[in-house]
């Protein structure tokens, strides 16, 4: 009976820093510096070539307002998936990363030392409205 209960008080001790560290995690935002300055300027030079022509500045405000609170790294498969319009999933999975920092960059939210990468992390990161 006892070493059952120790057992039982081991497993939800270790289901309580599971559940901590999962909810730290995903404490993570656009607001912490998820890109690099190098990554956004990449974006620019993509954004200028595929994206421009069809989406202003002020449609992915309001595309970020759109996907509030939810993962970055679903935006992120949401454009790959679906743009540029006339050939979806054409660009590299890198271009599409250089493009999300560089629309993150213009709404104003920083920079910081560690790339974004969507095979490292995005899922954690949510996103909040410029």
């Amino acid at each position: 009976m006892i070493k059952s209960a120790k057992l039982a008080s081991s497993l939800l001790l270790l289901m309580g820093l599971a559940l901590g560290q999962t909810v730290l995690a995903q404490d993570k935002t656009v607001s912490d510096g998820v890109f690099t300055a190098e990554q956004a300027a990449a974006g620019q030079a993509v954004y200028d070539a595929q994206c421009k022509t069809c989406h202003n500045m002020r449609f992915y405000r309001d595309t970020l307002r759109s996907w509030n609170n939810q993962p970055l790294l679903y935006l992120w498969e949401s454009i790959m998936g679906t743009m540029p319009a006339d050939n979806p999933g054409s660009l590299m999975f890198e271009e599409y990363t250089d493009v999300i920092a560089y629309i993150l960059h213009e709404q104003g939210f920083p920079a910081g030392d560690t790339k974004l990468d969507p095979d490292n992390g995005m899922d954690q990161i949510s996103i909040k409205s410029p």
